[in-house]
């Protein structure tokens, strides 16, 4: 079965395209912008990725969830076509559009058929510029997220992921939920939608990324044709502030009955420009990211069965760089998990990594990057994300190297540089029965 097993992967890997063979253009379109494009006429298929530099960050005060709500309407009609209309029209010809937000970003995926491209775009610019934003679609999409948001308050691992970003960005935009708040919610009208449209989606914010049967001319085309109204000259540009806050080492309590206790911790990450990034990321996949091979999983799970499941992450916002990960155990084990979890920490500071370790988590890495380019959706998703990273296009070429130049020293030295268990916060969801000096939340 095993042998099978490597068999088919082999065969599958072979079909794959390596990274470093990646053919990834630069497409020069309205005033020097640059989008990114792989071609791939294997299928008449295309997939376009854009991004502007416009998320729930920049909510209005008292508006928050102002970006969500505006992405979650764009698809409910546009033009002088209804939102069944319009929705009709998309599933008749088989095009994808959706909007959604993050923090930072303002994304939308195109995904069509190429002989449907001219469409797909007319589309595209009527959900943009001419959104209906009727009061019954707008006052429905907000009861959903009201309900949602509502919902959230009940779910252990829901009430957790707000807490966590109230005590690691309090008094910045990012500890606020994408959905906004439901007060917040209720307040925001038409015009609020419009204007941030109007004030946000601009050249000057936008990234683009694209793979398919498209080719360098063809995109250009298009981009010029419908993104060249959005350069917004006269619009005031809004701007997510830097988070400054330095992390308190304490432990965090929100007491709810559960018969099992969720534990996140975070600490001081490191940004992607940094010179020891890949030492980061390598270093994390051997303590946290490596699933069940990683050390955190080995020694509190395997070991001695303390855990449900352990992780880390490294985690970057535009404004902020953290390092994360998280744990379910039973309530009387709470304390135990997290003594070991800073044992760990302090371990990998002290004694390193393996050569062998080290070479398993670069085969890894390397290897298993390949398998997420295995379509044009995956690959326009990987060229968006790594030009948000603020990386260059040679990034392709070259990642496997940045890898294989990590060494065993490298790894220390950012280990010492992150892992700083004086500067880690923990947070428990549940009801421990052993823990002391903790700060009920």
């Amino acid at each position: 079965m095993k042998k099978l097993f490597f068999i088919l992967f082999f065969l599958i890997l072979s079909n794959f395209t390596p990274l470093n063979a990646l053919d990834v253009k630069e497409v020069n379109y309205y005033k020097d912008k640059k989008a990114w494009l792989v071609n791939d006429g294997n299928l008449p298929i295309v997939a376009i990725k854009f991004a502007f530099k416009a998320g729930s960050g920049i909510d209005p005060k008292g508006k928050k969830g102002t970006a969500n709500l505006s992405a979650s309407l764009l698809d409910e009609g546009a033009g002088n076509y209804s939102a069944k209309e319009f929705k009709k029209i998309l599933a008749d010809n088989s095009i994808t559009l959706n909007f959604n937000v993050s923090h930072d970003n303002f994304y939308i995926d195109l995904y069509t058929l190429k002989e449907n491209l001219d469409l797909s775009f007319q589309l595209l610019d009527l959900a943009l510029t001419k959104p209906l934003f009727k009061l019954d679609e707008i006052n429905r999409i907000k009861s959903n997220i009201k309900l949602i948001l509502e919902q959230s308050y009940k779910d252990p691992d829901e009430i957790g992921s707000r807490l966590f970003r109230e005590i690691l960005f309090e008094g910045h935009p990012y500890q606020y939920d994408i959905l906004g708040l439901s007060e917040d919610v209720d307040q925001i009208n038409k015009e609020d939608l419009e204007n941030f449209l109007q004030n946000n989606l601009r050249t000057d914010n936008l990234y683009v990324a694209a793979s398919g049967d498209i080719s360098k001319v063809e995109l250009k085309k298009y981009l010029n044709k419908y993104l060249k109204k959005f350069d917004k000259k006269n619009t005031k540009k809004s701007y997510i502030p830097v988070h400054k806050k330095e992390i308190q080492p304490k432990i965090f309590l929100h007491q709810k009955d559960l018969r099992q206790s969720n534990i996140l911790f975070a600490g001081e990450g490191i940004s992607r420009e940094d010179p020891y990034f890949y030492s980061a990321y390598i270093m994390n996949y051997i303590l946290g990211g490596g699933g069940f091979i990683s050390k955190l999983t080995t020694e509190i799970r395997e070991k001695r069965g303390l855990v449900y499941s352990v992780y880390s992450y490294l985690y970057r916002y535009d404004k902020y760089n953290f390092f994360s990960g998280g744990a379910q155990t039973s309530n009387e084990n709470v304390d135990k998990v997290i003594k070991i979890i800073k044992e760990e920490l302090i371990k990998i500071k002290k004694e390193g990594v393996t050569k062998k370790e080290l070479k398993n988590a670069k085969n890894y890495l390397i290897n298993s990057y390949v398998l997420r380019l295995d379509s044009n959706k995956k690959v326009a998703s990987i060229l968006l994300n790594t030009q948000l990273d603020g990386l260059n296009i040679d990034f392709f070429e070259k990642r496997n190297d940045y890898i294989n130049s990590v060494s065993v020293e490298d790894i220390k030295k950012v280990a010492n540089r992150i892992l700083d268990e004086n500067k880690i916060f923990f947070l428990i969801v549940g009801n421990p029965s052993n823990l002391k000096n903790i700060n009920k939340i």
